[in-house]
């Protein structure tokens, strides 16, 4: 049975909950190779360089202890940069561990108006970027009008900075004071400044941007740079230097800043000296001093190597099938297995292409009859008992049980498996004329085939295809797996030319930040590409979608205008309804565990948390207070 859900939405937070700035009257420590720097005369004093508002972080076990480096493993050079927001979650404020709070983070306070429009921030006074510069209001000022309000850098403005249809503005109040405020009610924004999209926002230090920007830097001096790095113009010299992936140069405010970067392998990151966040004890976090990266190939290689205890701690592209393998090595690996909770539904969301560029292929993918047909004929129990080891349950595309949000009529719509009830709805379809092999025939006589696009990067995704080949096959439908790197993948779908695509769920602990799966919003809507980028540009590219696709687009803004939370339970059940009747995405269970690969030595890794893209996990966690224990 599903666990028992809130009834009523929480309410949008109009203050912050207070949190403990300050420590205990103590002199602050810091880790000894800082200390090295500082007596070498190359650091200031620890006093110097602590935030004069650090944020406490309360220790998971025991106050740690200093030094060591945090092996982990990388599938491709890419990856490095997706892993560092996920420890540094560097928002203005930021989730609690179960995605149920937000709490101060960058900023310590806000306000907000009545009608949902104006957002106050304060910002904790004394943070220092990396190479020791102040931050400030006039860094977000920075970001906000040079940056993500130029033209040249950012040609549409983000939608997620509009209420209304119509862009918000930024004021700087003071040297800690920042303001938004928007045209219109913005119910979702402080949902969505606590997700992943908006660690960007505080990851443009203006004293070392300004050199690369055409309204600031010496027209000649920006000229020869961009000349001198073989670029064309002088906004990808900025995008290069702002990216912390090729630019170790760059000033960030995160735990650990980089120190060698691709193509060296392994590849590490190494402590800020001027972090931002202590213990309570006085002790400068974080306590580990380097993370090291060995990039690999595959997913698969990456496991070996945790299996063989090589990684100190990692969750990100554990299998979920080699979870027996893991428990068999644990002893001689020296590590133990932590099973956090998914913040999604699923690791596999099946995605036909309800906008197929082939207007034959849109014909059969695009019609809700054929997506109902293809889930009636998922033996999810056969899945759920070969590749999830019985630790999963069916399920479509869902809210959690633990969300306000969930409809259990829409969570278990066309689960049971029917093959005959499938094939009827297939040759009502006109599909009732089959080829030697017993494979349905479109109506241009060519076989209904379907591509099974997979990068094998998260979920057990081949298996699952492999299995549905071989089900599918018993309604007249070949499914063709293809294995594909990541980076092809996203470079098909981008296209448009995918026929199925597959990919984890986002955020259903609270649908609200990330809505991919039930209407689309993105080109992470894989089921209807053009109509993502559509929406998510402002109407200025892609495919303006029709019908139901378009009538969930509406809804979504009329959730976005509104800041009574009852009203947008009300407003996103109708999204559901929707969804339920056309299942533009099919579900095949929920998701298992999380597998957290975790070193004996390894501590303050709490046994329990939630996983998920937009709580930058292990992020929320508070990775600065991990540590080996000597």
């Amino acid at each position: 049975t599903a666990p028992a859900q809130p009834t009523k939405a929480p309410a949008q937070p109009t203050t912050a909950p207070a949190q403990p700035t300050t420590p205990p009257a103590v002199e602050y420590k810091e880790a000894p190779m800082l200390a090295e720097l500082v007596k070498a005369g190359k650091l200031p004093p620890v006093k110097e360089r602590i935030s004069d508002e650090p944020l406490v972080v309360k220790p998971v076990e025991e106050i740690g202890q200093y030094g060591g480096t945090w092996h982990r493993v990388a599938v491709g050079v890419g990856d490095i940069g997706i892993f560092e927001p996920r420890i540094a979650y560097p928002n203005l404020i930021r989730w609690n561990v179960t995605g149920t709070e937000q709490l101060p983070n960058v900023a310590t306070a806000w306000e907000i108006t009545p009608d949902g429009k104006s957002y106050t921030f304060k910002l904790r006074k004394g943070i220092k970027w990396s190479d020791g510069e102040p931050f400030t209001a006039a860094d977000i000022e920075f970001w906000f009008k040079d940056q993500v309000s130029n033209t040249e850098l950012t040609p549409s403005f983000p939608a997620n900075l509009k209420a209304g249809g119509q862009p918000g503005n930024l004021e700087k109040v003071d040297d800690y004071t920042i303001r938004f405020v928007f045209p219109a009610t913005y119910g979702l924004f402080m949902t969505y400044l606590a997700s992943a999209n908006w660690y960007d926002m505080t990851r443009a230090p203006a004293h070392y941007m300004k050199q690369f920007h055409a309204s600031y830097a010496d027209a000649a001096k920006l000229d020869a740079m961009v000349k001198e790095r073989k670029f064309e113009h002088w906004r990808q010299l900025y995008g290069d230097r702002r990216n912390y992936q090729v630019n170790a140069e760059l000033p960030l405010i995160w735990p650990w800043i980089p120190e060698t970067l691709p193509p060296t392998n392994p590849s590490t990151w190494v402590r800020n000296p001027y972090f931002w966040k202590v213990d309570p004890a006085g002790n400068q976090l974080p306590y580990i001093d380097r993370i090291s990266f060995d990039v690999v190939e595959n997913a698969e290689l990456a496991n070996m190597k945790m299996v063989s205890g090589e990684v100190d701690m990692q969750l990100r592209h554990v299998l979920f099938k080699n979870y027996p393998l893991f428990q068999q090595n644990k002893d001689k690996g020296n590590y133990r297995i932590l099973l956090w909770t998914r913040g999604y539904i699923t690791d596999s969301v099946l995605a036909p292409n309800c906008m197929h560029k082939d207007p034959e292929m849109a014909k059969y993918l695009g019609d809700k009859r054929f997506r109902w047909a293809l889930s009636m004929a998922i033996n999810r129990d056969e899945i759920i008992q070969s590749v999830f080891l019985g630790m999963a349950e069916p399920n479509q595309v869902s809210p959690l049980p633990t969300s306000v949000h969930y409809w259990k009529d829409q969570a278990k719509n066309l689960i049971d498996y029917d093959p005959d009830g499938a094939n009827k709805i297939l040759d009502e379809l006109g599909l009732d004329k089959r080829d030697s092999e017993g494979y349905r025939l479109r109506s241009d006589g060519k076989r209904m085939s379907i591509v099974f696009e997979e990068a094998g990067v998260f979920g057990s995704w081949n298996d699952i295809g492999q299995l549905l080949t071989s089900q599918w096959k018993k309604i007249g439908i070949e499914l063709i797996v293809l294995n594909e790197a990541r980076t092809i993948m996203y470079e098909r779908k981008a296209a448009n030319e995918h026929d199925m695509g597959v990919w984890t769920g986002s955020a259903e602990f609270n649908p609200l930040i990330d809505p991919r799966w039930f209407l689309p919003v993105s080109n992470e809507s894989i089921y209807a590409v053009p109509a993502g980028i559509w929406y998510s540009s402002g109407g200025k590219e892609g495919t303006e979608p029709t019908g139901d696709l378009r009538k969930v687009q509406e809804l979504y803004d009329q959730i976005k205008d509104t800041a009574d939370t009852e009203k947008q339970k009300a407003l996103f059940r109708q999204i559901l309804e929707l969804d339920k009747e056309n299942l533009w995405c099919i579900g095949v269970c929920t998701a298992p565990p999380e597998i957290v690969v975790v070193k004996n030595n390894f501590r303050n890794v709490p046994e329990q948390a939630i996983s998920d893209w937009h709580l930058l996990t292990p992020a929320a966690t508070n990775p600065e207070q991990y540590f080996f224990k000597q």
